[in-house]
């Protein structure tokens, strides 16, 4: 399909795409693909449009505004927005670009985490061009007549959306101030654990920690120290016969009713219910040989 937008020269192709109803309800699915070849006369202003927008620069440069920020990005980089916000793009001469829109489960907050990890919608990372030729041979393939599976479409989009995650927040190392934090919080998971204390071990600031380890992890220190505290209570639950007082003092509560509290408002039920509907009949690992 040739589109009729004014600067989109004739060599350039579209596709669209028609989900089917279990793709609405359950997938991330494709709506357009496409590959262009521009003039400055191309652009794009809208306040919204109700899905996201993969691009990446084959040639030349384009003129974005997203975010309450102006970009120029150009040949090597890749654009994800949310086009729910406001956004505005304009070619210059000689752009080329390959694209997809896409929409479905959950695609609009992946969008946007990882918007938020790169710390804009521009990423320029060596897996682009990786990713760039997908997006091409996926419109010279639709282009073709080519029929996917909604099943392998959503699949191929979340991989590309975790190689864009992957180069923007790169694995923890092990001997990494971060690996250090979490290593720390495990071994004290049942004492009281500060962020003075994190800071100090890894000589960043309270702030800076806080940043770089939600950036990496995905959670705050204290979210993570919350939870590994009651996913160790979780395993105590399941496989000893200790009670819940003496669980919520073993994972670095004071009292058992604020462990209760924690603990329900966190899982979703009590710290009794969860043990009568995860524990196998009555055999419970002895507690000489927890390991935990």
């Amino acid at each position: 399909m040739k589109s009729v937008d004014p600067g989109i020269l004739p060599q350039s192709h579209c596709s669209t795409f028609q989900p089917s109803e279990f793709a609405k309800e359950n997938l991330i699915y494709m709506t357009w693909c496409g590959h262009y070849y521009c003039t400055s006369q191309y652009y794009m202003d809208r306040p919204n449009y109700p899905e996201a927008l993969l691009l990446f620069v084959r040639n030349g440069e384009m003129d974005v505004r997203y975010g309450g920020k102006a970009f120029t990005i150009h040949k090597g980089d890749i654009l994800l927005i949310d086009c729910r916000n406001p956004h505005y793009y304009r070619a210059h001469d000689d752009l080329e670009f390959v694209y997809i829109h896409f929409d479905g489960s959950n695609s609009h907050a992946l969008t946007n985490y990882l918007i938020e990890l790169n710390g804009g919608p521009v990423f320029r990372q060596e897996s682009n061009m990786e990713i760039g030729k997908e997006l091409y041979d996926i419109a010279l393939m639709h282009e073709k007549g080519t029929i996917q599976p909604p099943l392998q479409v959503a699949s191929w989009i979340t991989q590309i959306l975790y190689k864009l995650s992957i180069a923007a927040v790169p694995p923890i190392q092990e001997d990494s101030p971060i690996s250090q934090a979490i290593q720390y919080i495990l071994k004290h998971v049942g004492e009281p654990i500060t962020l003075e204390e994190l800071s100090q071990l890894t000589n960043f600031s309270p702030y800076y920690l806080s940043h770089l380890f939600k950036k990496q992890t995905g959670y705050s220190p204290s979210e993570y120290i919350i939870n590994t505290r009651l996913e160790k209570a979780e395993r105590m639950l399941t496989h000893t016969r200790k009670s819940v007082a003496e669980i919520a003092y073993e994972v670095g509560y004071s009292s058992a009713s604020s462990f209760i509290n924690v603990f329900t408002r966190k899982v979703g039920c009590t710290p009794k219910t969860f043990r009568t509907q995860h524990q196998s009949g009555n055999i419970f690992i002895s507690e000489e040989t927890e390991k935990f």
